[in-house]
């Protein structure tokens, strides 16, 4: 049909057709509006087709009829359908896109050349609320987007159908996305070349971007994805492509609501050579594009300029030279680690399986891979025939079945010679920068045939085995050293155990089985370490042991000083008629020694249990061989801090519980907290020495230690107090008070003196002490400002506040006891005061001493000794103190309870009395002499000697009291009874 007909006839699809017309072989067909033919069409109608006319009448409802004339045109066959120039369509549209839009043009061809045959008519399937479409391909927006959900993808379909006969059509689908932001615009090649190349785009029309994703794809392969800055619009990707290559990118726009995607750009021809001018280093040329305004110049960027790097040359600017990465080999030559290398480069590292002296090497190159862009590791090379695993393997396996047999020294030293020579093998080396990986094989034979030779019987191998016993123990031990850290490795019956130990720092104490019979527990420390333990199950290679006996060696790394270690060793005792003790090898005496080792249990499980201070060679050795003079003097100095440490303890509780229970007075605060503190370090001590004895002796060392470190500082402070109540007694006397102060410490003193300060600093290093222990000993290793500020300095600016109150109250005292500046009640209590004061200086002296020898109590056995004896004196001269403590306490008691009492006014009586014997009592006025001093003079008191008594300076010029130079008495108008009784009793 025509279009004009076929126009006319779409909306009456619902009537009923009936043709008027001549033409007998077409009919219309209602269900489908359209013509038909029924025949085939005859050859005259050709002749005749001005005749081919007819009416179409449509009835439909209501009676209505539309006639429609038409006429039928012969004319070529229709062979082609209209086509779209693609299948389907993705259009991504703006949220924000105004209504009556053009979205874009549909390109739609018909390739018959017969015009009515190319007619085409563009139509939605059905209805289309979005979008809608005109006849020459426009798409355009009939509906708002922002009520869709960004990014939802809207599907329909579009169908184009000609005119012509048969009508033909075409089916395209159409994807519309809503988006935020759209696609990038004016996406191109800026240049492409073989090795690098520069994208450009601009920044999208509507949205807006947060970034860029660009992506190239080789086919439809993706090989490389960049994600860039929201204000970039250049991208330099470096990706070696050819013209045979079918590459394209993309440039995909992405914000908060999801990524729109451009279409794939083809990326071609690739251009030879872009030459510019440019800054570059020694190691490659400018890289260029074009930049504005069609100018060919240096790409830069925020990194710099660009250059093209020449091989083995990176960076930038080709600044640097690239180098192959570390790596790890296994061939079998052995484990090799190569190290880092430039570019073009050759490595040459010793063969792991020969002495180093024999100058063999391996050699490995590093060249630069063109295709990867990179420098890569060849094959390594052997050019001096390495030896190789399975070579020494038959070796030690030909030198084991010799061992084993060996029974002269030539023999054992060969074999020895041997191990001695292996272990100079690069795999075995102890440098930290060594190539070469330890072999594990190689040292489990090792282990063997040291075992085998440790297990021989020397003593009956003719001739002198020392130098042989020395040598071999020397290559254990060295082969101890050539393990890695940590590692354990034994021979096949454990006659050999060798074990590394990484003694972490802060770790608890740890327990390591070495082998069947040695332990070793190591303490908690504050740095790492290394410790290297052997142990073996017989002691053939040392003289005067049992051969059945265990030999321990423990070894650090380091060879700086570790201070005090105080581990615990156990070893398995060779039999159980004798009672053993732990020794060890002196270097220097040559001989066993037990020096800095003290036996904690002769049979603990099977185990000698001992507790040593240094590391060395340890055995064991039957307690009747050092049966000796010393023995007595070496068990009483191990017992005697023991034993002193329990009596100062009784003594002390002794002592605060007759603080506690004084009669008739009341109890202060501060001598018996102070008493407390002492008893509390004399415990901790107590404790700190038996710990070893009866369990382990590092379970509660750093707790203790926080307890002396509180007790310590809060006895000095209170000690602070006591003597300051002493000092204030004194001090009340000088003033001459009526009722001098007590000799107490106030309630809040007490708590700031030994309750808050020595908590603020105990806490504050419990808080920064990180693990560590308190040991004054490790300030001669290392200045350690926390035990410093924490626990030296208050305790000793405490006690040195503690030795100036005791010297000055001295001195107060005795020049107030010597100017008689109060009455004889108080100057009885000055005694005491003074003898107080005294001792508490002696106290203080060795109550320090005592505390800082305790640090050094295993240094040296005079450190013990005398810990012991100042220990002791420090609880004599602590009762003495408390003695004149609670004289002067009882004296201030009664002479402060006398005022009210009768025995008081007999004293006054009795003092009136001597008063008047020196007095002239005549009541005649005309006497002209009266003693001056009132008779204190004669009565036996002395005079102060600082004190120059002048009457004058009392007797105003011009009075009736008249004073004679020749003797010292006073006229006085009036007697003495008359103006005033001297004494009144009731």
């Amino acid at each position: 049909m025509s279009q004009d007909l076929q126009k006319s006839t779409e909306p009456l699809g619902h009537c009923f057709g009936q043709l008027e017309t001549d033409v007998d072989w077409i009919e219309w067909k209602s269900s489908r509006s359209a013509f038909y033919t029924t025949a085939q069409m005859p050859i005259s109608a050709t002749k005749n087709s001005n005749n081919l006319v007819g009416s179409l009448h449509l009835l439909c409802a209501g009676n209505q009829m539309h006639t429609f004339p038409f006429r039928v045109h012969i004319t070529h066959r229709n062979h082609h359908p209209p086509t779209f120039s693609k299948n389907s369509f993705k259009f991504h549209v703006p949220t924000t896109l105004p209504i009556g839009s053009v979205i874009t043009t549909l390109e739609v061809k018909d390739q018959d050349p017969v015009i009515y045959n190319s007619e085409r008519r563009l139509a939605f399937t059905k209805d289309e609320p979005l979008v809608d479409i005109l006849q020459d391909g426009t798409l355009k927006l009939k509906s708002d987007l922002s009520i869709l959900t960004p990014y939802t993808p809207q599907r329909m379909q579009i169908l184009a159908i000609d005119y012509g006969s048969p009508q033909l059509f075409t089916i395209a689908n159409i994807t519309l996305i809503p988006v935020t932001v759209s696609m990038v615009r004016e996406l191109h090649v800026n240049v492409a070349t073989e090795e690098y190349q520069i994208f450009e785009w601009e920044h999208p029309q509507y949205g807006t971007v947060d970034k860029y994703r660009l992506g190239i794809r080789r086919d439809d392969q993706v090989v490389y994805e960049e994600e860039l800055e929201a204000a970039k619009t250049l991208a330099l990707t470096k990706i070696m492509l050819s013209n045979s290559m079918n590459v394209s990118f993309q440039v995909t726009a992405i914000d908060e609501n999801g990524e729109t995607s451009s279409e794939w750009t083809q990326i071609g021809p690739i251009d030879r050579d872009v030459i510019c001018k440019g800054e570059c280093s020694r190691g490659g040329t400018p890289l260029c594009y074009v930049g504005a305004f069609n100018r060919v110049e240096q790409f830069i960027d925020a990194r710099g300029a660009h250059c093209l790097c020449y091989p083995g040359f990176m960076g930038v600017s080709c600044e640097t030279i690239d180098r192959c990465a570390p790596e790890r080999t296994v061939d079998v030559w052995g484990g090799i680690d190569w190290t880092e290398v430039n570019t073009n480069i050759s490595l040459l590292v010793p063969c792991p399986y020969n002495v180093v002296t024999e100058n063999k090497f391996l050699e490995r190159r590093c060249s630069w891979d063109s295709e990867a862009g990179r420098a890569v590791w060849e094959r390594p090379q052997d050019r001096n025939s390495c030896q190789t695993q399975t070579s020494v393997l038959a070796h030690l396996g030909l030198i084991g079945t010799y061992s084993a047999k060996a029974a002269s020294i030539s023999a054992i030293n060969t074999v020895t010679r041997f191990v001695r020579d292996l272990l100079s093998y690069p795999s075995f080396s102890r440098e930290i920068s060594k190539h070469a990986h330890f072999d594990q094989k190689i040292a489990e034979m090792t282990a063997l045939i040291l075992d085998s030779v440790v297990q021989a019987d020397l003593d009956r191998v003719p001739g002198n085995t020392t130098m042989l016993r020395a040598e071999t123990w020397r290559i254990i031990e060295q082969f101890s050293q050539s393990l890695p850290t940590p590692y354990s490795l034994s021979s096949p019956d454990n006659g050999i155990h060798i074990k590394s130990i990484e003694w972490v720092k802060n770790t608890e104490p740890n327990d390591n089985l070495v082998g069947k019979k040695c332990r070793v527990q190591l303490p908690t420390t504050d740095e790492n370490h290394v410790v290297r333990v052997v142990c073996t199950s017989n002691a053939t290679l040392f003289e005067l042991l049992e051969p059945k006996s265990p030999v321990l060696s423990i070894k650090p790394d380091s060879l700086e000083p570790f201070g005090t270690t105080r581990m615990s060793i156990y070893m398995r005792f060779p039999d159980i008629y004798d009672n053993y003790t732990c020794v060890y090898y002196d270097e220097e005496e040559k001989a066993w020694s037990t020096k800095g080792i003290r036996r904690i249990e002769h049979s603990y499980h099977g185990y000698v249990k001992c507790e040593t201070n240094h590391f060395g060679v340890f055995a064991l050795l039957p307690d009747r061989l050092f049966y000796n003079s010393e023995s007595f003097w070496k068990d009483l100095a191990n017992h005697m801090p023991t034993v002193t440490s329990f009596v100062t303890l009784i003594c002390t509780v002794l002592l605060l519980f007759m603080a506690a229970v004084q009669k008739n007075q009341p109890i202060d605060c501060a001598f018996l907290f102070y008493l407390f503190f002492v008893f509390m370090i004399h415990l901790a001590h107590l404790l700190l020495f038996l710990a070893p004895q009866v369990g382990e002796p590092f379970t509660f060392s750093t707790l203790l230690h926080f307890i002396l470190q509180f007790c310590v500082i809060a006895s000095a402070g209170l000690l602070c107090l006591v003597l300051y109540s002493i000092h204030t007694t004194i001090i009340s006397y000088d003033i001459k008070e009526e009722e001098p102060q007590g000799c107490f410490s106030k309630p809040f003193h007490v708590f700031g003196m030994g309750i808050l300060t020595p908590s603020i600093f105990t806490f504050s290093t419990y808080y920064l002490l990180d693990g560590r222990d308190l040991d004054i000993a490790r300030l001669f290793e290392r200045t350690d400002w926390l035990f410093i500020s924490n626990y030296l300095l208050p305790t000793a600016v405490l006690f040195s506040i503690s030795v100036v109150y005791a010297i000055w109250n001295v001195y107060i005292a005795s020049g107030t006891r010597t100017n008689r500046r109060c009455s004889s009640d108080r100057l009885l209590a000055l005694g005491p005061a003074i003898s107080a004061s005294v001792s508490s200086l002696f106290m203080v002296f060795c109550f320090c001493s005592a505390l800082l020898l305790f640090f050094f109590r295993e240094h040296s056995p005079m450190a013990i000794f005398f810990f012991c004896l100042f220990q002791f004196f420090h609880v004599v001269i602590a009762f003495f103190f408390a003695s004149y403590l609670f004289r002067l306490r009882f004296l201030l008691q009664r002479g402060f309870d006398s005022n009210d009492s009768t025995d008081s006014l007999e004293r006054k009586r009795d003092i009136s009395r001597a008063l008047l014997e020196h007095v002239d009592t005549k009541s005649d006025i005309t006497s002209k002499h009266v003693v001056v001093d009132g008779g204190f003079t004669e009565a036996g008191f002395t005079p102060a000697t600082h004190y120059q008594y002048s009457p004058s300076e009392y007797i105003p010029p011009g009075s009736m009291t008249q004073i004679d130079n020749n003797n010292r008495y006073l006229a006085l108008q009036q007697n003495i009874f008359e103006r005033a009784p001297m004494v009144s009793i009731v």
